[in-house]
């Protein structure tokens, strides 16, 4: 299955445990560790054809059986791995999302689903602890379960009109969606495991147009599924969404680009809109043309190029893609409610889905065969950065923003509660 079908038709599930081959296992472990491969992974499995049920530590492309006394009920549940420290360092929790969703990705590929549970695992940390002798923690976890889904479904709703405000750039339909083509099984796309390890010969970006960015800013932030237009309640409750494995439908996570020279773009700041004008449709009309609903909305020209690049010494290309969060507001739906706080830990997630959404980039990046950096900004809090990326005029325009979707759902969160902070610097080399 090609990475692009991946985030196409990836859905978090509940269904039920199907047992795997060690096989698929392995494979599934050595996909995910190639997103962060200096962290092992811990694997619990429940009773096997060709492995006993227990806890495994993956390193190396080998499980190593730690203890039987804990096992799953799912087809495997994996944690990636943190050493305790008073505050977890932010590359650490980068490397936690990344891991989460190429994980996600290759499951899909496999014809199964995931489902993340943010509760920390108290008796999995204090028994893989006392058998180790080491001092791990575990915030979440993710399983690995059968789809219980449908397969991907156009939005057949009529498209709204729509005409273009000043500021907003239409992004190009992504190119599964183009013609119908991943409806009709016409789209072959990057394979995904060439995505994810192969080392291909490296294009030169396409500056020219809108073609990549839109590529690369739908496989970081966009949505997928269009089966349940009209229903956003329907949307979060029935897995579809998000293209990365979000946690609870978090929307915690607000790619900026910075542009300094991309096809007639002015130069400046601009944020990115994955739900786009009609909010719950997937389909807009614009001059009697029907296209993909997403799209950037200009918030400055006020950018310094040079002042970035002195702060971080790179020298960026034609623009860059800022990952900011919103850490008071992780999640949404009932699971952000005061009664889901009980079970669910909040701590860190926004971090965690930003990871995610990077790793979505890379990917798609790798696919297009461009060679790409990222910075992780790890003193992010410092309110230096709000000023060099005028990130109060973005906190104004995403709020403006949400208050002016059209069919917007009574439980949509697209505002923000708290403050942008920037977490990663991601841009293209020629």
């Amino acid at each position: 299955m090609s990475l692009q079908k991946c985030l196409a038709s990836r859905k978090d599930c509940s269904g039920q445990c199907r047992i795997l081959a060690m096989k698929e296992i392995i494979d599934i472990c050595k996909s995910s560790n190639q997103a962060a491969p200096m962290k092992s992974l811990f694997v619990a499995l429940p009773d096997g054809q060709d492995y006993s049920g227990g806890l495994y530590s993956y390193k190396q492309n080998e499980l190593t059986l730690i203890t039987n006394r804990e096992k799953t009920q799912y087809s495997m549940e994996v944690y990636p791995e943190l050493m305790w420290k008073e505050s977890i360092a932010l590359n650490d929790l980068i490397d936690v999302g990344l891991i989460w969703q190429f994980l996600s990705l290759k499951v899909e590929s496999l014809g199964l689903g995931v489902s993340q549970r943010a509760r920390a695992p108290k008796g999995f940390n204090k028994l893989i602890n006392n058998v180790l002798n080491q001092n791990y923690t575990f915030l979440y976890s993710v399983a690995v379960r059968e789809r219980d889904r449908g397969v991907l479904v156009e939005d057949s709703s009529g498209p709204l009109q729509i005409e273009v405000e000043e500021g907003t750039v239409l992004l190009e339909t992504p190119e599964c969606y183009k013609d119908r083509a991943i409806y009709k099984n016409q789209y072959e796309g990057i394979p995904l495991d060439a995505a994810i390890f192969s080392q291909t010969e490296k294009a030169v970006p396409n500056y020219t147009n809108l073609h990549q960015i839109s590529q690369l800013l739908w496989a970081c932030q966009g949505e997928n599924d269009h089966a349940t237009h009209g229903n956003r309640d329907a949307l979060e409750k029935n897995g579809y969404g998000r293209v990365h494995a979000s946690g609870c439908a978090g929307y915690s996570v607000y790619p900026i680009v910075i542009v300094e020279s991309l096809a007639n773009l002015p130069k400046g700041s601009y944020i990115y809109n994955p739900v786009g004008y009609s909010a719950l449709n997937r389909w807009i009309k614009v001059n009697e043309k029907i296209t993909y609903d997403h799209f950037l909305q200009h918030f400055t020209s006020d950018i310094s190029k040079v002042k970035i690049e002195k702060e971080f010494n790179v020298n960026l290309t034609n623009y860059a893609i800022l990952i900011c969060i919103d850490r008071k507001k992780p999640c949404s739906g009932f699971m952000h409610s005061t009664i889901g706080k009980a079970f669910m830990n909040t701590r860190y997630w926004a971090e965690i889905e930003a990871g995610m959404a990077l790793a979505g980039l890379q990917l798609q990046t790798n696919a297009l065969g461009i060679q790409w950096q990222k910075i992780i900004i790890s003193n992010s809090d410092d309110p230096k950065y709000s000023k060099l990326f005028n990130l109060n005029l973005a906190e104004q325009s995403i709020n403006n923003m949400a208050l002016n979707l059209i069919n917007q759902a009574k439980n949509e969160r697209l505002s923000l509660k708290g403050n942008l902070v920037p977490v990663v610097l991601f841009y293209l080399q020629n």
